[in-house]
């Protein structure tokens, strides 16, 4: 069953020292690429993490938040930053010395400057209560996208079984069209003969090659076989987004053969009905894992 690209899901979990809350959005990206934002927590924590979205996401653009909400005596303890105002008191001599400015720094100045007061952290979220949490949140975004994904196997078998009932009409159409074509082009070729030195075997044979030329059964048998390989797929539990694309230009290519072939009014309708359902399926794939 295929699984939507796009997705989204939230979590919220309590744990010791206040509330996590997590939120992961997927959009479709020809690969796999993914962002994650995290409270503090060690690089090789967060390769482990990595490695825990590529379990459930196999291709698109993943974007991971996941915060933390505290109690105020729990957020951390405050404290000046020191290098941070010796920095903005230097900033200020410079203007007063360079520019001949006047005036003296209050203490409301100095507090109105951005990162005075630094908060030494008291991140007590352990690499578990991290990793449980994250796991519920992919969990429920890959839901998500499966449910999206079941819509869209509805909508692409659909569009298929509207195929499959233009290729029934051709399959039906072509040897009467066929024949009545062969009928008018011997009895054309025929009359050439018959007033020429032409000899008929020869002109009769480059007629057979000719018709041979324009039959499409095979094409038919190749279409209904990417068709048959399209539903098989679907029905599939891998990543199958750049498969299917792949069953698509075979679909499209022997459509188009089709068409070229055909001779006859009704098929070529047929044709571009397929085309104009091929072109939605295209769409709608663009949207697969």
């Amino acid at each position: 069953m295929p699984k939507s690209m796009t997705g989204f899901a939230k979590v919220e979990m309590e744990y010791a020292d206040g509330r996590l809350y997590g939120e992961a959005r997927t959009l479709n990206n020809r690969y796999l690429e993914i962002t994650i934002r995290l409270p503090k927590i060690d690089y090789a924590s967060e390769q482990k993490l990595r490695e825990l979205v590529r379990t459930y996401v196999k291709r698109g653009k993943v974007d991971i938040t996941i915060k933390l909400d505290k109690p105020f005596n729990n957020a951390g303890t405050p404290r000046i930053n020191e290098p941070v105002v010796k920095h903005y008191i230097s900033i200020i001599e410079s203007l007063k010395r360079d520019y001949g400015l006047k005036g003296d720094i209050s203490i409301e100045n100095i507090l109105a400057f951005k990162d005075i007061i630094a908060y030494e952290e008291n991140n007590n979220l352990t690499e578990d209560i991290l990793f449980v949490s994250f796991e519920n949140l992919l969990k429920k975004l890959d839901e998500e996208r499966s449910k999206e994904g079941l819509m869209i196997s509805v909508d692409l078998l659909k569009r298929l079984d509207e195929i499959d009932v233009n290729i029934q009409h051709i399959e039906t159409r072509h040897p009467l069209t066929n024949k009545v074509y062969e009928k008018k082009l011997r009895d054309k070729m025929l009359e050439v003969t018959q007033c020429s030195s032409i000899d008929e075997v020869r002109v009769l044979q480059e007629l057979a090659i000719y018709m041979e030329r324009l039959d499409i059964t095979e094409e038919i048998v190749r279409l209904k076989g990417h068709i048959a390989n399209f539903r098989e797929t679907l029905g599939s539990s891998d990543s199958m987004g750049r498969k299917l694309d792949f069953i698509i230009q075979e679909m499209v290519r022997e459509t188009n053969t089709i068409g070229s072939k055909s001779n006859d009014l009704s098929i070529n309708e047929r044709v571009v009905k397929i085309k104009v359902e091929i072109e939605k399926i295209r769409e709608q794939v663009q949207n697969v894992e």
